[in-house]
């Protein structure tokens, strides 16, 4: 039987198609038990080699190998590809707009990105979630379902795992694009993080850009990170939170699937 299945599915509430992409644990077939659920971004780049970096996260192997570790019993991953069209990525990952992107990028059809990270977030409450747990033997409390993204995935698995945190117990944000509405974050950080049973596992490299121009971008990177968990320390406790700081990683699939097992360790407390 396949252990990863891909779908073309549709998220109704932005009226587009999308294809989605199921990792199964590697006794899924042979056994009765329901599984934790792990919702990624980018799920394009999770199993094979993204078309920008040439690497993968290769989550599909590590988590293989940390469950025969007895790391964990097992985790069902559902990875969603980003839309690759234009800047729809960018718009979907965030609640918030960006006046700035189109100027920078000198790109005056467009008044601002991003913007639809909202409607992003009730695909996958509202249609994703309740289709997964029907159609594969997943465990559907708040405990046993989580979230992580990196970049703008880390924006909006952020804005999802607060959002709704009465059904994920579990956050990953990888090299978080922080400054693409870093002061609307922290706020919305501030306002409702509110339960100390969270989870929350951030990283980042000390020599991240989105743009090799921007001599600043590294420090940009770092210094919204540190931010982030500031904030995030304040309102859980401190052994819920999970700094990772990469000397000299940049951003990158390489160093993602480097840190990723931290991360299944860390919310496994192992």
């Amino acid at each position: 039987m396949e252990r990863k299945i891909v779908k073309d599915i549709i998220i109704p509430q932005l009226n587009r198609n999308r294809k989605i992409r199921v990792y199964l644990p590697y006794d899924y077939f042979i056994s009765n038990k329901n599984y934790p659920v792990l919702y990624m971004h980018d799920g394009q780049n999770l199993f094979d080699k993204s078309e920008h970096s040439g690497y993968s996260w290769e989550v599909d192997k590590t988590l293989d190998n940390l469950q025969r570790e007895g790391v964990t019993d097992g985790i069902i991953v559902v990875g969603i590809d980003c839309n690759r069209e234009g800047f729809k990525r960018l718009d979907e990952y965030s609640p918030w707009k960006n006046f700035e992107i189109p100027k920078m990028l000198d790109k005056s059809e467009l008044e601002y990105v991003g913007g639809e990270g909202e409607e992003y977030s009730k695909f996958i409450v509202e249609t994703l979630k309740p289709m997964i747990d029907s159609e594969f033997r997943t465990l559907k409390d708040r405990q046993n379902t989580m979230i992580a993204g990196s970049s703008m995935g880390g924006v909006i698995s952020l804005y999802i795992g607060i959002k709704y945190q009465d059904i994920f117990s579990k956050i990953g944000a990888f090299s978080t694009a922080a400054w693409f509405a870093e002061e609307e974050l922290i706020d919305f950080i501030e306002e409702n993080l509110t339960t100390v049973e969270m989870r929350i596992y951030l990283d980042i490299g000390t020599n991240e850009t989105s743009n090799d121009k921007i001599k600043e971008f590294p420090d940009i990177y770092v210094n919204g990170t540190l931010r982030l968990n500031e904030t995030i320390s304040r309102k859980i406790s401190i052994e819920n939170v999970k700094l990772l700081i990469d000397e000299g990683a940049t951003h990158s699939e390489k160093y993602w699937a480097k840190r990723f097992p931290e991360f299944i360790k860390f919310i496994y407390n192992k």
